[in-house]
């Protein structure tokens, strides 16, 4: 009988521990996926959107600003603000985590508006952020609001105020393979060890006729790949969500980009170029150190002297 009750408790541990709520390999939920875990404890929704959280959001989800994951450093004389570009400190994430309701053993859905081709490169920014600081039980919402709108999924008004959590840094390892420095970015120049991928793609930007006060000179990095991430999402039915490996993969091939060697991502600020370091490491499968986003981009390089760029 003991032998019988021993058997019984363990097989109770191994199906609880197999219940557990986790993120698919990706890092990619569907519509059906949150449909189904909406209401679980260890579940935090977070919405990034700008603008309409108050009239509408996805049930349960607490709103993000840039400010809670996004650290502002130098200053626009234009803007009057500090450029934002760069992973916020370990304190600010602290407090945006708890506050949020995060605990250890979290996962948290970022999700955005999903009506523009590049609009989940917000949510790709936050996941770079927190698997910078050894958080990663994290995923997007392929589709954004948009997607849940239109699969008909519950929608609240009210703000959600969650019991603070108890997330910590304790056990955990800062993932440095995430991030490039200005360095890391002389180094692809000057010696080839990296594919350098301007996230902006072939717009103002790249040619260098822009005006963007973030930065202090226009152009784009000599020897770069323009690829703008929007390129790697598909429009349907009026969501946009992101395309498949071989999608992924026939975009890469055409701007001359290929898998066995690693890469480099830089924008302006660092947002449009998490956009592409998540379809690489995630869809097609890149490791980590093989896909890296420089922390800063153009409005930190710009301001280090005696690096030129091409226009």
């Amino acid at each position: 009988m003991k032998k019988i009750i021993g058997v019984l408790i363990l097989w109770s541990i191994v199906s609880i521990a197999a219940m557990a709520l986790s993120v698919p390999a990706n890092h990619i939920v569907d519509v059906a996926w949150l449909k189904v875990h909406v209401g679980d404890k260890n579940l935090v929704i977070v919405d990034l959107r700008n603008k309409g959280y108050n009239k509408g959001h996805i049930k349960g989800a607490v709103n993000w600003t840039g400010e809670a994951y996004r650290e502002g450093r130098y200053y626009s004389k234009i803007t009057k603000k500090p450029i934002p570009g760069y992973i916020a400190a370990p304190r600010t994430i602290i407090k945006t985590m708890r506050r949020s309701g995060v605990n250890n053993n979290s996962v948290i859905v970022f999700y955005n508006n999903g009506i523009k081709a590049d609009d989940y490169s917000a949510s790709a920014l936050a996941i770079a952020t927190l698997e910078f600081y050894g958080f990663d039980n994290v995923a997007l919402l392929d589709g954004g609001f948009a997607g849940w709108k239109k699969d008909r999924g519950t929608i609240n008004t009210m703000k959600v105020n969650p019991q603070e959590g108890n997330f910590s840094f304790k056990g955990r390892k800062f993932n440095q393979n995430i991030v490039a420095t200005g360095k890391d970015l002389d180094g692809a120049i000057w010696t080839g060890s990296y594919q350098i991928v301007d996230g902006n793609g072939k717009n103002t930007h790249w040619y260098g006729t822009a005006k963007d006060p973030r930065r202090l000179a226009m152009g784009h990095v000599n020897g770069a790949k323009a690829l703008n991430p929007a390129e790697f999402s598909v429009k349907k039915d009026g969501v946009w969500y992101l395309g498949d490996k071989a999608y992924i993969l026939r975009k890469m091939k055409a701007a001359g980009l290929v898998t066995t060697k690693p890469i480099l991502w830089y924008c302006n600020t660092g947002w449009w170029a998490s956009g592409g370091w998540f379809p690489m490491r995630y869809i097609i499968g890149m490791k980590d150190a093989n896909v890296r986003v420089y922390n800063g981009s153009m409005a930190d390089y710009t301001r280090w002297p005696n690096r030129p760029l091409v226009k």
